[in-house]
């Protein structure tokens, strides 16, 4: 359901930072956008025939929102029709100042792109087939707030873990109950009490649901073989 410009944590350079998206039509759609999202963006060339960009914000690490500024001046300043605001930034509440903040210390007015602050949910209209959004406050870090997010995308329950160290008791108990069709969870193989170990992971997840999770956001040390023998799913980059 969901592809993937980059798949790897903040440091791991190799496999870019962790980023979903789905394209349709004229139409693509982010979660986040790290430091190396855009040059892979462009390189890929997924912003051709693009005529609108709506973007989902997960928290402000540099490898979730680092080259932002970057996507929103491109796509005002550079795609045509120029000087048109083609990107929408989706942002819970506690996020919504400090991305705008970010963006104009990076030269970037407010009305260069559109804000949609969600708070208990969102329902979109004729975005993609994606119907609804569900923020969930996730621990990751103690200097930041961080959210995770429940989507429903034609038709199909998706949850989207960002980054964080936990998984929320709703979200299991949806999982195991079987109302979550795709779990993406980033996940690591080094102990580092901000990332769920794969080792939890296996724990959390009894075997008969592991074939609807996919490890994302992965360290370097991750190996991609134990995680599918463990009946996990492992993202790829396109």
């Amino acid at each position: 359901m969901l592809m993937f410009i980059g798949t790897g944590s903040a440091f791991n350079t190799a496999l870019g930072n962790n980023n979903a998206f789905i394209k349709k039509g004229n139409e693509l759609f982010l979660i986040d956008c790290g430091s190396t999202n855009f040059s892979r963006i462009m390189e890929r060339g997924l912003l051709e025939g693009i005529k609108k960009i709506t973007l989902l914000q997960t928290h402000l690490h540099a490898d979730h929102v680092g080259s932002l500024g970057d996507l929103v001046g491109y796509s005002y300043h550079v795609m045509k029709p120029q000087q048109t605001t083609k990107i929408t930034i989706i942002t819970p509440k506690a996020l919504t100042e400090d991305v705008a903040g970010i963006l104009r210390s990076e030269g970037i007015s407010d009305d260069q792109y559109h804000s949609i602050e969600i708070d208990e949910s969102y329902t979109p209209e004729n975005m993609m087939g994606i119907t609804y959004i569900k923020p969930y406050l996730v621990t990751h870090v103690p200097t930041l707030t961080c959210f995770a997010y429940l989507l429903e995308i034609n038709g199909k329950t998706i949850y989207y873990s960002g980054d964080c160290n936990m998984i929320p008791d709703d979200i299991l108990s949806k999982l195991l109950t079987g109302e979550i069709d795709l779990f993406y969870q980033d996940t690591s193989k080094a102990e580092n009490k901000v990332h769920l170990t794969l080792q939890q992971l296996t724990e959390s997840i009894p075997e008969e649901h592991r074939h609807k999770v996919y490890c994302m956001h992965l360290d370097e040390t991750f190996d991609r073989e134990e995680a599918e023998n463990l009946g996990f799913h492992v993202v790829e980059s396109i």
